[in-house]
């Protein structure tokens, strides 16, 4: 008995490009690489300059012949092999620039792009980087530009660099310590020409644990 086909995979056998299977499958990877989760339907159409409805056709088609997996029923459903091994072992650490006053660090609003990065590396817990600006922390080893990895938490030991959201909703990355004389919190620049910061609290927004930088 002769097999039927469904109506719409069998317009898309007549009229499939099939050079657009890769096409389709590098603009996945890199929007995932870039963003850290894979694109909409809507949004890998203007990347590959097709429409909506062509490019979940490509999408199903790619599916069934297994090289993607694709979920339609998720708005983020097209899963790669690049992105499946980079999932195994690994995670996406955003990198998020200003962070305002009152907001978490990790919102959506506060993440520039992602990078990825083998979880042997990491413990538990969840993670950023921060891009380092000036050159308040460069006796100890982090300069303008570099990125630092840190550790979300909301408490830290003394000595420790934190990221610190102070009293006027500046982020600050610096060394803590407890003044318990003072009854203040110290924030101690890693550079000789300048003073210790002194404030009566601050959040801590992480733990700075490494840098990744440009050797010179």
């Amino acid at each position: 008995m002769a097999q039927v086909v469904p109506f719409r995979i069998w317009i898309d056998m007549r009229t499939i490009n099939r050079e657009k299977f890769e096409e389709i499958e590098g603009a996945i990877n890199e929007w995932f690489f870039d963003t850290g989760q894979a694109p909409s339907a809507r949004e890998l159409a203007e990347a590959v300059e097709m429409s909506a409805s062509n490019v979940v056709r490509y999408l199903e088609l790619m599916g069934k012949e297994g090289i993607i997996e694709y979920d339609g029923g998720k708005s983020r459903g097209a899963v790669t092999t690049a992105i499946k091994k980079a999932k195994c072992g690994s995670k996406c650490i955003p990198i998020v620039g200003s962070i305002a006053c009152g907001t978490p660090v990790l919102a959506e609003e506060n993440i520039d792009s992602y990078i990825t990065i083998s979880t042997e590396l990491l413990g538990r817990g969840n993670y950023y980087f921060l891009r380092a600006s000036g050159e308040s922390m460069i006796e100890a080893g982090i300069d303008d530009g570099d990125l630092v990895l840190v550790k979300q938490q909301e408490e830290a030991d003394d000595g420790q660099i934190i990221v610190a959201l102070t009293e006027d909703g500046e982020n600050t990355l610096k060394r803590y310590y407890r003044d318990d004389k003072r009854q203040m919190i110290c924030l101690h620049p890693e550079n000789s020409t300048m003073e210790d910061i002194y404030v009566k609290e601050c959040r801590i927004q992480g733990v700075a644990l490494k840098v990744i930088k440009d050797l010179r």
